[in-house]
């Protein structure tokens, strides 16, 4: 029985030791662990971000533009009349309407789409200046200059444009016609085929004035060129148009139809005025007239000179017109028509705005927008 208890007594005093023993390997085991990790964590370094070099980019060196900036004035009210003009050269009539003319932009013309964005641009001109632009005045024949509907004949249409041009361009010619408030600044002179009521309301005239035909656009300014240059104007128009530089006749149009050749519209609007000494005149097409050739102008390097045009409409229900310029001694390529493909007068370089007008009438292979000469001093 000793025996048997000192054996049961060595067993449970053993056990404990081990135990420990285990649990102590255990727990060192554990605290080396965590101060292995404890000691990685905090020894390792922070990646620190560096950003990529800056991108040298190249600058343009921006040009201040040469031109003055000068505000038009506003409208006035068309009901305000102060005065009354009496030295009116016909006596005022009462007609009916004149067949073909519309009572808006609408007109009953719906081959081709009106010009966008009137507000902001228009292909006869901007209602603000750059300096180098031509200055247009608008008057409507259909309407007293207190704005009473009166519209006159076509005879009677003809004989006062005709009258204008004879009288030495001379604006009281027109007292008796209503005028515009509104001024338009033109750098180029491109009229896509376009109703007529266009017009009028591309000058701010009311919904209840503007209609087609019968009116007249002139505009006044200067041409200069920095090199000097000697160049013709080449128009194609529907219906009338002339330009005269340094108060003398350059050019003189009126439509010249397909079928009939030169008609008699110019000899009613210029007469005995001026005729174009050109063989090219009435052979090719631009537009829905034929053109017309001018004569020979010289500009001295940096002198400038002053010009006029002036453009009319009919009572037909469209008008066009595109005013060219070839320069003595170059060679141009051929255009669709077989003539001549002349870059466009211009005081300005055309902007993206003034060519998306303009193309909605012509195409690159008609005129030239972009090249030629601009007739500007810088």
């Amino acid at each position: 029985m000793k025996r048997s208890g000192k054996k049961n007594k060595g067993v449970v005093k053993g056990t404990p030791s081990a135990v420990l023993l285990s649990v102590l390997i255990h727990v060192g085991l554990f605290l080396l662990a965590g101060m292995l990790v404890v000691f990685t964590v905090v020894q390792k370094e922070e990646q620190v971000f560096e950003p990529p070099k800056a991108v040298e980019r190249p600058k343009m060196k921006l040009k201040k533009p040469k031109v003055k900036v000068k505000k038009s004035s506003k409208p006035k009210s068309t009901k305000r009349i102060l005065t009354k003009s009496k030295n009116a050269s016909m006596p005022e009539i009462d007609l009916p309407g004149i067949g073909g003319l519309g009572t808006g932009v609408g007109g009953g013309v719906d081959t081709f789409d009106m010009m966008p964005n009137l507000n902001e641009i228009s292909v006869l001109g901007n209602s603000e200046s750059i300096g180098n632009d031509l200055e247009g005045t608008y008057y409507d024949l259909k309407f007293t200059r207190s704005g009473k509907w009166s519209p006159l004949t076509e005879d009677e249409w003809r004989y006062t444009f005709h009258k204008f041009i004879r009288d030495g361009w001379d604006p009281k010619v027109f007292n008796r016609f209503y005028r515009s408030p509104k001024k338009l600044y033109a750098t180029n002179f491109v009229y896509p085929l376009s109703h007529s009521a266009y017009a009028p309301v591309a000058f701010g005239m009311s919904d209840e004035m503007a209609s087609g035909g019968v009116w007249i656009i002139h505009y006044k300014g200067k041409i200069v060129h920095k090199d000097g240059i000697t160049f013709r104007f080449w128009v194609s128009v529907d219906d009338s148009l002339a330009i005269r530089v340094d108060n003398e006749i350059v050019i003189a149009a009126s439509f010249i139809s397909m079928r009939s050749g030169v008609v008699r519209a110019h000899d009613i609007m210029f007469g005995g005025l001026w005729e174009s000494s050109s063989l090219d005149t009435g052979k090719y097409l631009i537009g829905n007239s034929l053109m017309t050739v001018g004569d020979w102008v010289t500009l001295e390097p940096g002198v400038a000179k002053d010009i006029e045009i002036v453009a009319t409409d009919n009572v037909g229900a469209v008008s066009c017109y595109a005013v060219m310029v070839e320069v003595k001694g170059v060679e141009y390529p051929r255009a669709r028509h077989n003539g001549p493909l002349l870059p466009v007068f211009k005081t300005e370089e055309l902007t993206h705005d003034q060519l998306d007008l303009v193309y909605r009438g012509f195409s690159s292979n008609q005129l030239d927008f972009v090249n030629g000469p601009v007739f500007r001093d810088y």
